[in-house]
């Protein structure tokens, strides 16, 4: 996804009315899941002038590439389309292939086509090999392999599985109990004792690459709940300077939206479901969870070393970032622990 850039006040409605232009095809038009997701889009982004996306009339590509002209909201329209597409299951093939078309004539490549494509035809298997060979998990793990990291990965990758414990590993992440209380490190340490999660290192303990997204649930106060893992994943893809991180947040759309994958890494992901973004508040934590990158100036999944930095005081690398705090409740990365969601990070 790369940054996350929010429109201009005076581009709001062209950006949102071309959206409904890419989803409205001969079948139909957008959901009303979809409408309650720009609606609150709409009201986080909108600078404090009510509008009603409802009342928008969707627009041509012609028009749409004429009142928006930036390269970077073309790019947030893709962006856009392609999250509503994948809040379906099933997928229908003709909004598929009409919100494809809409964006090529917009001038634009749409996101991710070929796992569109495998969600409206309904080839999950390829779905899911498509969603890991584009994946940032995966371009890391290859980076690590040429970069000399090849046995530390394959220890850390048995250890997933149970065979053995890399023990230095281990000792890295079980030394983060030993940082200060109200410290980044101190916290990820409390949030993996309080859901009973294994380190990196230990037997069944999360592969580490897949493992830094939980100092960013830390960080964001998003727990692991469905609704958790969507939110934390958009603060990711919003925040991330790497424009694979949109994938991780469509590959969790695919777990606990369309329910089109149920596994990572071959185990059971035992809590992934359909239409979380159908339970109350969940649209508005969603449009929240993006507002929030967009005000913040790092990128804390991919571009820290987190480590370095486990020492720091949570509220001081908040503050130092621009993270604002949540504008509506929900249950935080310390609350009380929910059932273990951390297999969707391998």
């Amino acid at each position: 996804m790369s940054h996350f850039v929010p429109p201009e006040k005076d581009q709001v409605k062209p950006l949102f009315s071309a959206v409904l232009g890419a989803l409205t095809w001969s079948g139909g038009g957008p959901t009303e899941l979809q409408l309650d997701l720009l609606q609150s889009l709409l009201n986080a982004f909108a600078q404090g002038t009510p509008q009603v996306v409802r009342e928008f009339s969707p627009i041509s590509p012609e028009t749409a590439r004429a009142e928006l002209g930036d390269t970077l909201l073309l790019e947030q329209c893709v962006n856009l389309v392609t999250i509503l597409e994948f809040t379906l299951h099933p997928l229908p093939v003709g909004l598929e292939k009409h919100a494809e078309q809409y964006l090529r004539e917009l001038g634009t490549e749409p996101r991710l086509p070929e796992v569109l494509r495998d969600t409206s035809e309904e080839h999950m298997l390829r779905l899911h090999a498509d969603l890991m060979r584009n994946s940032w998990y995966t371009e890391q793990t290859i980076k690590g392999i040429f970069t000399g990291n090849m046995g530390e990965l394959l220890r850390s990758k048995l250890a997933y599985y149970s065979i053995g414990r890399d023990e230095a590993l281990a000792a890295k992440w079980e030394g983060l109990r030993d940082c200060p209380e109200g410290s980044w490190g101190h916290g990820v340490a409390q949030f993996y004792d309080m859901h009973e999660f294994a380190f990196p290192g230990e037997p069944t303990g999360i592969y580490e690459i897949g493992a830094l997204h939980d100092w960013v649930h830390v960080l964001t106060d998003y727990d692991t709940s469905p609704e958790g893992e969507i939110d934390v994943f958009a603060f990711i893809a919003a925040t991330m300077d790497d424009p694979r991180g949109f994938t991780q947040f469509i590959f969790t759309l695919a777990l606990f939206q369309n329910a089109s994958i149920t596994t990572v890494g071959g185990k059971e992901v035992m809590i992934a479901r359909a239409d979380t973004l159908s339970d109350a508040g969940a649209s508005d934590h969603l449009a929240d969870a993006f507002w929030r990158a967009a005000q913040c100036t790092a990128d804390p999944m991919g571009g820290v070393d987190h480590f370095a930095l486990a020492n720091t005081p949570l509220q001081e690398l908040r503050e130092r970032w621009n993270i604002p705090p949540k504008s509506y409740p929900s249950p935080g990365a310390l609350d009380s622990a929910s059932k273990n969601s951390q297999l969707l990070s391998d």
